[in-house]
């Protein structure tokens, strides 16, 4: 049992898992093994349940000695049977149900990788990323180009200013829906609620917490820190740390740091595609938790997050399949490209994505500190392992399949990138990611607006390729600026079409700048963070940043699709501002759910 305090909260637990099981293993007569050996891998998988459970395993070979781990209520029934059945005995081994379940899972990896990997390429193909574009795409995408080159050829400046007037209703689609958050954010400052947490403990589910890693060792110590502050019974925590076969720093660290329940380690074997949504739907079937949710190395989310989470599931329909919490930028005294990244996480997660559930559109998931009910999750096929943006996949996935996604207001802190290059690479990862979500789910147009409607398929074009478009074409709109700038009769030069696209794109870039001031100022009183709006002269200069993102990840693309870039995370240097309790001055986003079914 659990350590409580006086008001009857978890703390940490008490007793050893060994020594438990040890004394079990002296009750009923039979040996203890801390570790379960249940010879090579099988070509077939145990049963998840199986796992999950961890109370039998049966090894292969002549000894055919068979590991159980008794439960309390179950030891009087196994000592009748063995004073009924004396011979049996010799082959029965006590073991521990983290044992157990280890070495199920060491027994089916092979298995349990070829599912990871072709579970939703095998049942859901066209929802798949790993074929990047199909054949009829490419035969669109070609007589497009081949239109547009004849085009070019016999009307050169009509093509060029309806190719620019396609780019400027995308660009100004994403500053409307800037203006439409920043005056959520303005409505929702009006009310003020705390999150609804239970206070009954006993009435907890199991909930489990995955946790990947890789090149992450020097983070570990932090990582279970963060963790144990986790407000949930631990005999009721699931938390698996995922880790990679042939990262071998990183998995001794962890096997030094974790000391047993509620940690276990789950090893991916080292198979392409390596990417964190592959190591996730590995670990997916040994999941017992009723609800999930997801850290990276650096988070340190707020330790009464689950209990939110929980309360809004709890108060919810079934529909309501997933929670996403806010992401706070912890490290923003870290560097300039720190300050500007924390700014956009401010926008994005306070203002962008409770506006987005607020008005029934699909939400692209952050990497981190989503809630599923763990049904939900499966049912729609668990993360793309070939999607290196599988948070935005999920999302639009979640919608097609009828399930609503909402917010929560207890948040994760995080570190930003500090140095350009490495912001460069998780950038362009992101938007190579988006480019593979829209090109998935446009494969079949007129079945993605049934399945979500046109309003919502609109709001996802947007928010996935409008982005995008609007980072590529940012530099032609500052070049349009500069030159009516230095040369204002320009817009009324001889040709129509020119003088249209210079003003277009000139008021476009205006637009763009002030909404997402005026979107990055409300968001960042809500968490009483307004000095840092100084930072946004920089804007131009971070967004010309994201810009050369877009132009390598359309490179990429074509070249690496399933590269995944990994983003380098060091050991917090700058102390927090922001107190762990800091939550925006609005009521709980948890109830807004991108669908009106989702209740």
């Amino acid at each position: 049992m659990a350590r409580r305090d006086r008001g009857g909260r978890p703390g940490r637990a008490a007793t050893d898992e060994e020594s438990v099981y040890a004394a079990r293993a002296a009750m009923l007569g039979l040996p203890f093994a801390a570790t379960v050996r249940l010879g090579r891998r099988g070509r077939v998988a145990p049963h998840p349940r199986a796992i999950a459970e961890g109370t039998f395993a049966l090894a292969r070979g002549a000894s055919r000695a068979a590991y159980l781990a008794p439960t309390a209520e179950s030891l009087p029934a196994i000592a009748e049977w063995l004073a009924t059945y004396p011979g049996e005995a010799h082959r029965l081994r006590v073991s521990t149900p983290t044992a157990i379940r280890t070495a199920l899972r060491e027994f089916g990896a092979p298995a349990f990788l070829a599912a990871a990997v072709g579970r939703l390429l095998r049942h859901r193909p066209d929802l798949s990323a790993c074929r990047v574009a199909t054949a009829g795409q490419v035969a669109l995408g070609i007589a497009a180009l081949a239109l547009v080159a004849a085009a070019l050829v016999v009307l050169p400046t009509t093509t060029l200013f309806l190719i620019n007037l396609v780019a400027a209703l995308f660009f100004f689609g994403v500053t409307t829906l800037r203006f439409i958050a920043a005056r959520r954010v303005a409505v929702r400052r009006a009310g003020t609620l705390t999150p609804r947490l239970s206070s009954d403990y006993s009435r907890l589910p199991v909930y489990t917490v995955l946790v990947p890693l890789y090149g992450e060792a020097v983070m570990v110590e932090q990582l279970v820190a963060a963790l144990d502050r986790l407000d949930w019974p631990r005999d009721r925590l699931d938390i698996k740390i995922i880790v990679e076969e042939d990262d071998d720093e990183t998995r001794a660290r962890v096997a030094r740091v974790v000391g047993g329940p509620p940690y276990e380690i789950v090893v991916v074997p080292a198979a392409a595609p390596r990417t964190k949504p592959k190591a996730l739907t590995y670990a997916l079937p040994f999941a017992r938790g009723e609800l999930l949710t997801i850290y990276d190395a650096e988070d340190r989310p707020h330790p009464r997050q689950l209990r939110e989470a929980h309360a809004v599931f709890a108060e919810a329909g079934p529909r309501l399949a997933c929670l996403q919490a806010p992401i706070v930028i912890d490290n923003r005294d870290g560097s300039l490209i720190a300050r500007l990244f924390s700014i956009e996480y401010s926008a994005l997660f306070d203002g962008l994505l409770p506006a987005l559930a607020d008005l029934g559109l699909p939400i692209p998931l952050g990497g981190t500190s989503n809630h599923f009910r763990t049904t939900a999750l499966e049912n729609v096929g668990g993360w793309d392992p070939f999607n290196v943006t599988e948070d935005a996949d999920l999302g639009i996935r979640l919608a097609r399949f009828g399930y609503g996604i909402g917010m929560l207001t207890l948040p994760t802190f995080e570190d930003a990138p500090t140095a350009a290059l490495p912001w460069l690479r998780q950038r362009t990862r992101w938007l190579k990611g988006w480019m593979q979500t829209w090109l998935v789910h446009t494969r079949e147009p007129g079945r993605l607006i049934r399945e979500i409607g046109l309003w919502q398929f609109l709001g996802f074009a947007l928010i996935s390729i409008g982005m995008v478009i609007s980072a590529i074409v940012h530099p032609i709109y500052i070049v349009s600026l500069i030159v009516v700038a230095a040369n204002p009769v320009s817009l009324w030069a001889d040709s129509v079409a020119a003088s249209l696209a210079l003003a277009i794109n000139g008021f476009n870039l205006v637009a763009g700048y002030v909404a997402a001031a005026t979107l990055s100022g409300r968001t960042l009183a809500l968490r009483r963070r307004s000095g840092d709006m100084a930072e946004l002269v920089w804007l131009p200069a971070y967004w010309l940043l994201m810009s050369i993102a877009g132009y390598r990840a359309v490179f990429q693309l074509l070249t690496r699709p399933h590269h995944w870039d990994k983003t380098p995370h060091a050991l917090r240097t700058v102390a927090r501002r922001a107190s762990p309790d800091a939550a925006p001055n609005r009521r709980p986003a948890g109830m807004r759910v991108s669908r009106a079914d989702a209740r």
